[in-house]
């Protein structure tokens, strides 16, 4: 059944976006706040019109606030309101529409509000450096991987298999840098060359610092509604005529690399509920997901269900994905020009198929009269495939709309070049964690320490599992009792030579890390794991030279991945006699049930944002300042740079009231005898809430009493001067 045979059609009736940034002043809730009110705007909608709020973002370790969701309930307008929360990392921005449209084509909402947010900045020593999380804690973190390094991995599979040369790829980053000259959002638009990126830093071979998105900062929020409200609210609505959406397995060393099959498998997944039987012929504008150049055609491959690749190539290098070609591909300048705040970023291509479909893009408008148009998005371990088909009657000529004529500066969102550039805290959290390894990674860990490599075997698909674990996942989770000792050797499917650490700082001169994708002899195609090479130059590292692991001394293993040192090129005579040995698996008990201790070396740095910024500004001089809402007559406290009920705009400089600093009543309070990582205070603190006559909200601090039983209900206390920007040092008094 396609989507126009159901009974509520759903339709894109409204955007908003802020600028992409690399910092972004704006805290996570003001950027999604501006983006709403320009949905809303454009709509011709209010908050009173919405029943439904849908919210993406990525992991929370970016933003670096634990349960994103709930601290952006306010910025996104859901306060009180039918909201719920999804992230599939890089997928995230195109799930969105998809979860918001299921409100609507369910029926049970007429309008849903679509919002996703990103900040990246906080996470510091670099962004890159949440992505440390996200890999398996036992058998991949120890090496210090980031997602370039996989990307990498990928691309040079890619390109082996598809016989791309560097150059080749490098043309879709020159493609969308110049695309994005004509979007207000964007980040790095740019007129580059080839050799341009040629000649940029190489991070991990083949990967160069222009073959790959900048790390942003925005907010990107669309309006979807059912198709009675939007033929009447919208001269052109923009539907969403197919979804799909599928996750592959997460142990990414056991998939074919070169051809994404769960983005393809999702996109004939929109594909049939769209109609379409022919996309090649019948999309007229693709966006696909572009975090690095070569993902695009990686990504092309699959939504034109070609894995020949030969679709994608001859189209690439006869010149059809520019906007006047057959097939205009990231016309809206993509993530590799508009920029990358990962949840956002495929929001904001769902954004430009809406422009494009209703004849908004201004100077981005293809050529073709677009009918229909295609969107799609990425990630986690490479896994994840969301896809959204939208179609119109066509893109209405000659319009003249607050889009076509859209300018940077109309959009929101305060660049920095450093967060210390304003008011900010900063934040370094001690997160320790201690894995429990279970029955069969337990037994793959006592086979690293006896030197071997054990997998577990699924009798009915027959793969050799590694690393060894208890079930088979793509076997309907179908229980697995055997395991083996496999040959330590194997051969390499893709590699990379790295210039970076784990947080994307470069190695020293001359270090050169080289990690490679092993198939193991005897496991099965694709079937292997990530280590380092070693014992080999660089330059003389290929797909498919053959390698065997290098061990500790036994000695000197204690049950860990890096117990295998690394594999070198493997020596004549080695090849013999390779085959898997049945073993026994580990019994666990209290002793050998082990736990595998990890850190995630992160910190924060946090803007005080605009409103934060009037705050603490204030507290240091010992004022206190709200702001008021001219819409709703509020004073709110603290001050604020929207109304969290109507998402009006406010500016907490030039709508600012003085509040007496000394007539706050406290209303809540709380002894505190821990810090925020479960470590004992000296003395303990109290936490109290402190409201004022006339203002909506209340402020948090500290009070300064001897011992916690002083504090209570209805005591007035006043408002201490701050020396510095931060709750920490938000501080009353009781006035006697």
């Amino acid at each position: 059944m396609t989507s126009k045979h159901m009974g509520n059609r759903v339709a894109v009736i409204g955007a908003g976006m802020t600028r992409f940034v690399r910092r972004a002043q704006e805290t996570p809730g003001e950027l999604a706040a501006a983006a709403v009110q320009m949905a809303l705007d454009d709509a011709g909608l209010t908050m009173d019109d919405i029943d439904s709020v849908c919210l993406g973002t990525a992991p929370d370790a970016f933003d670096g606030i634990h349960m994103n969701s709930e601290n952006l309930i306010a910025g996104c307008g859901a306060t009180r309101k039918p909201y719920l929360r999804h992230y599939v990392g890089g997928g995230t921005g195109i799930m969105s529409p998809i979860h918001g449209w299921m409100h609507v084509a369910s029926g049970k909402f007429k309008n849903c509000l679509v919002v996703t947010e990103e900040k990246m900045s906080p996470c510091s020593p670099h962004p890159a450096g949440a992505f440390l999380s996200i890999f398996d804690h036992t058998t991949e973190q120890p090496l210090e991987l980031t997602l370039i390094h996989i990307f990498s991995i990928e691309m040079c599979r890619f390109m082996a298999k598809y016989g791309y040369s560097e150059e080749e790829i490098a043309q879709v980053s020159v493609l969308c840098k110049k695309n994005a000259l004509n979007h207000p959002a964007a980040q790095i638009a740019k007129e580059i060359t080839v050799k341009d990126v040629m000649d940029s830093p190489v991070l991990s071979w083949p990967v160069k610092r222009l073959d790959i998105s900048p790390t942003s900062d925005a907010a990107c929020a669309i309006v979807l509604s059912n198709e009675h409200i939007a033929r009447t609210h919208c001269k052109a609505p923009v539907f969403i005529d197919g979804v799909g959406f599928r996750l592959d397995t997460a142990y990414w060393n056991t998939r074919d690399l070169a051809f994404p099959n769960y983005v393809a498998m999702a996109a004939a997944d929109a594909y049939r509920m769209a109609g379409i039987t022919k996309p090649g012929e019948e999309i007229d504008v693709w966006e696909p997901y572009d975090p690095f150049d070569y993902k695009a055609l990686h990504h092309m491959n699959a939504l034109l269900q070609d894995k020949s690749g030969r679709q994608t190539r001859e189209l690439l290098n006869s010149g059809q994905f520019a906007r006047n070609g057959t097939h205009p591909m990231c016309p809206s300048g993509g993530a590799l020009g508009v920029g990358n705040p990962i949840a956002a970023t495929g929001l904001m291509k769902i954004a430009e198929l809406y422009f494009q479909l209703s004849g908004q893009a201004g100077e981005r408008q293809v050529s073709k009269n677009a009918h229909r148009g295609i969107a799609q998005a990425w990630g986690d371990l490479m896994q994840v495939g969301t896809v959204v088909v939208m179609g119109s009657e066509g893109a209405m000529p000659n319009r003249n709309t607050r889009w076509t004529k859209m300018k940077t500066e109309d959009l929101a969102g305060t660049p920095l070049k450093d967060a210390s550039d304003v008011r900010h805290v900063e934040d370094r959290p001690d997160f320790r964690y201690a894995w429990d390894n279970g029955f069969a990674l337990t037994t793959y860990l006592d086979g690293l320490k006896a030197g071997k490599i054990r997998a577990s075997h699924c009798a009915h698909c027959g793969r050799m599992m590694i690393p060894a674990r208890a079930f088979c996942e793509v076997c309907n989770l179908r229980e697995v009792t055997d395991y083996y000792d496999m040959p330590d050797t194997g051969t390499v499917k893709t590699f990379t030579l790295s210039n970076i650490h784990w947080d994307s700082s470069f190695l020293p001169d001359g270090k050169v890390n080289i990690f490679a994708v092993i198939e193991i002899d005897g496991a099965g195609e694709d079937m292997g794991l990530i280590h380092k090479l070693g014992e080999v130059d660089p330059k003389d590292v290929k797909v498919d030279m053959k390698v065997k692991a290098v061990w500790k001394p036994e000695a000197e293993r204690t049950g860990n991945i890096l117990d295998c040192m690394y594999f070198r090129p493997m020596k004549a005579g080695e090849d013999k006699d390779l085959k898997p040995v049945r073993v026994k698996p580990t019994e666990l008990d209290v002793a050998s049930g082990k736990a595998f201790p990890g850190k995630i070396p992160l910190f924060y740095r946090y803007t005080a944002g605009l409103a934060g910024e009037k705050f603490y500004g204030d507290l240091a001089k010992g004022k206190l300042s709200g702001t008021r809402c001219e819409e709703t007559g509020e004073v709110y406290l603290p001050p604020t740079t929207f109304a969290e009920d109507s998402m009006a705009r406010m500016d907490p400089q030039k709508d600012a009231v003085e509040v007496d600093s000394a007539n706050g009543m406290v209303i809540g309070y709380t002894a505190v005898y821990e810090d925020r990582s479960g470590h004992p205070l000296d003395e303990p603190r109290v936490i109290v809430q402190v409201a004022y006559p006339g203002t909506v909200g209340s402020v948090i601090g500290t009070l300064d009493v001897a011992s916690p039983e002083e504090a209570e209900i209805g005591m007035a206390v006043k408002l201490v001067p701050a020396g510095e920007t931060g709750p920490d040092n938000v501080k009353f008094k009781p006035i006697k």
